[in-house]
């Protein structure tokens, strides 16, 4: 449980820094191109998350994996196979990506993107580059997905640490000195997904236990994982269709300038999805041995203390977010104007990205079993029924309508696929997630900021207004947090330890 902890609060580290780090520069880089190249910025964005998808679920299949053979040294050549195998058809794919989007920049460029000040060629040639800058950061996420299963997260979370500041800071540095345009911005963030990558590949075959022979290409690897890396393939692109829909329905029916708005919005959201992510990291790998070592009892203690301690930190989060999504935006941008085109389709993205937030653990319980069926039903569903709605929602509404598809899609999840899931998992758990592991601090969180939002006056741009928000978010998280068994238990443990 030690080295669970470790790697919990190492990853939040990490994620925190990388939020911070994505967080902090984007004004100024919406001041530097303006808002229409800033949308190419959102559809680079939305590419190299569809991007993931052509792994074909190999990187999430590397982590259960390893999860499981890493602890046993006769297991350690058949590893090292696995990922020589596995890093040979992701570099493959990489290229491919690469000259997939570079080959379709200028269609891109006529039949998609509607521009008003950009000119036609400056597009097609940051597409072009786009497509360089996507293939060289995406064999990372494969590496990133073998550290995890290793469990080597403090590794992997400083690396990531590391380049999201170069990424994020450097860029800055060359659009203000070499050049203020969305080519350079493009080039460097190539030039650091190519040396994230590489990094990435060389700790994770330092970390790997060593074997008897060299590692080799194996075709029974390949073949042996094929079933449960498709259903994860299918999962991942349903789901990425889910997810992308929005973006790229504002895309093709509204201004580009417009896609930049919402791009900020996302980007605000999307911290909330980064919050998640460490416990998603740490726990499926966990719950994976338990499943093999049929540990049941551990596996549901395990399932609710880490269901009740995500809940309280998304509610107190999202809550925040949502009742002062106009406040958060201005005292970040200092444009009012901005904040209010924008406030409305957050705080739909935000409920959106809570709903999917308690989803995350459940999934990690689905996967640990091998079990894609239920989410790659869901998601087909939901895009189904999506295409219709969200075409129609963003014509006539823009942003919010776009955001409306999110939340929908995440809510359908909690309410449906939870029920599904515990009649063959943990049977009889149902009614104690829904009602002690997320009810209390949701409940807690919500009535804490709707009340301070009532007592307080406006938030000023002033040291004050970041003061009076932190002490907002303090007092929802304190309170979230009291509401929850789980974490009310862990707070009086570690106060009896220190005191």
């Amino acid at each position: 449980m030690a080295t669970l902890r470790i790697n919990i609060l190492a990853n939040y580290a990490g994620q925190a820094w990388m939020v911070a780090m994505s967080m902090a520069f984007l004004p100024l880089y919406i001041r530097i191109l303006g808002m229409e190249a800033f949308g190419l910025v959102g559809l680079m964005l939305s590419f190299q998350s569809i991007s993931q998808l052509f792994d074909f679920g190999i990187g999430g299949a590397a982590n259960r994996e390893l999860s499981r053979r890493s602890h046993d040294h006769a297991l350690a050549d058949s590893a090292r196979d696995l990922v020589r195998t596995s890093e040979s058809v992701i570099w493959l794919l990489t290229i491919l990506v690469g000259l997939l989007i570079w080959i379709c920049s200028g269609l891109m460029t006529d039949h998609w993107l509607h521009l008003r000040s950009m000119g036609r060629d400056e597009a097609k040639h940051a597409i072009a580059i786009m497509g360089i800058a996507i293939a060289l950061l995406w064999p990372n996420a494969f590496y990133a997905n073998c550290l995890s299963g290793l469990e080597k997260q403090p590794a992997l979370n400083v690396i990531n640490a590391a380049f999201a500041t170069l990424r994020s800071a450097g860029v800055l540095a060359v659009l203000l000195w070499i050049s203020p345009s969305i080519a350079a911005f493009l080039w460097w963030y190539a030039a650091v997904g190519a040396c994230q990558s590489i990094t990435t590949a060389i700790a994770v075959w330092r970390a790997l236990p060593q074997g008897q022979r060299h590692a080799r290409w194996s075709r029974r690897e390949l073949h042996g994982n094929s079933r449960f890396a498709g259903g994860l393939f299918a999962i991942g692109l349903l789901s990425m269709g889910v997810s992308q829909l929005d973006r790229l329905s504002m895309a093709s029916l509204r201004p580009l300038a417009e896609l930049g708005y919402y791009t900020l919005a996302l980007s605000v959201a999307a911290g909330l999805g980064r919050m998640v992510l460490p416990m998603f990291n740490a726990l499926y790998p966990r719950f994976s041995r338990l499943v093999m070592r049929g540990d049941k009892a551990a596996l549901t203690e395990l399932y609710h203390l880490s269901s009740q301690c995500l809940a309280v930190m998304i509610a107190a989060v999202a809550m925040v977010l949502i009742v002062y999504a106009h406040d958060v935006l201005y005292l970040w941008t200092g444009d009012a104007n901005l904040s209010g085109k924008v406030a409305l389709p957050l705080a739909v993205l935000v409920l959106g990205s809570a709903l999917n937030g308690l989803m995350n653990i459940p999934y990690a319980l689905q996967l640990s079993y091998g079990w894609t069926r239920l989410a790659m039903g869901l998601n087909a569903v939901t895009l189904l029924l999506g295409i219709p709605f969200c075409f129609w929602a963003v014509s006539r509404y823009g942003m919010a309508g776009a955001a409306c598809l999110w939340m929908l899609a995440n809510l359908a999840s909690v309410t449906i696929g939870i029920p599904l899931m515990h009649r063959r998992l943990l049977q009889r758990e149902m009614a104690n997630w829904y009602l002690n592991d997320l009810l209390p601090p949701l409940l807690a969180a919500m009535v804490t900021t709707l009340a301070l939002s009532l007592l307080l006056p406006p938030l000023p741009r002033t040291i004050t207004g970041f003061a009076m928000l932190g002490f907002v978010s303090i007092m929802t998280l304190t309170m979230s947090a009291l509401a929850s068994k789980a974490v009310r238990g862990m707070i009086r443990a570690r106060l009896a330890i220190a005191f």
